[in-house]
């Protein structure tokens, strides 16, 4: 009887730990495979507006096959494509590097004015553009698939901006 309070206070002074502690989403990936996505999010703490210490930014499968509300982690195998190379901290942005393109920095900018507020951005044709999502068309091979294109797709100022990189 005495461990199972021990054991409810300790979950219930995790959860006030936790509570500063908040997700935004980011952007997504999406592919011509099927209908499952590939989403970035970051955890913040939502009193300083800064990134969590360790891995902030983390990615997700958002199983639209199954259901809108079916996630689960990137496996250990899929994250050779879709995980996360580097994440560091530069000044009031987290600089991030994908494993798939390890030559585009996504800029994950915290701003708190008047809340925290949580934007990413990469270079799309040459300019910095807040980032949207992904769109990744690649054609089943033998043992893996073979990208044809990828989509960058963003907003610079209010407007559209798509940059497509051919492989």
């Amino acid at each position: 009887m005495m461990k199972k309070i021990v054991v409810v206070t300790l979950v219930a002074a995790g959860f006030s730990a936790l509570a500063a502690e908040a997700r935004a989403n980011l952007f997504h990936i999406k592919r011509n495979k099927n209908k499952n996505e590939v989403h970035y999010a970051v955890r913040y703490d939502e009193k300083t507006c800064k990134p969590v210490e360790g891995d902030a930014v983390y990615g997700y499968w958002l199983n639209l096959e199954i259901g809108p509300n079916a996630y689960e982690p990137i496996g250990r195998f899929e994250r050779i494509a879709y995980g996360i190379s580097s994440q560091e901290l530069q000044g009031d942005d987290l600089m991030v590097k994908l494993k798939a393109f390890p030559d585009r920095i996504i800029r994950v900018n915290f701003a708190n004015a008047g809340g925290c507020k949580v934007t990413s951005h990469v270079a799309i044709n040459g300019q910095e553009a807040r980032l949207k999502h992904i769109y990744v068309f690649a054609e089943e091979g033998l043992i893996k698939p073979t990208v044809k294109y990828v989509d960058i797709i963003g907003n610079k100022a209010g407007a559209p901006v798509t940059e497509r990189i051919n492989r």
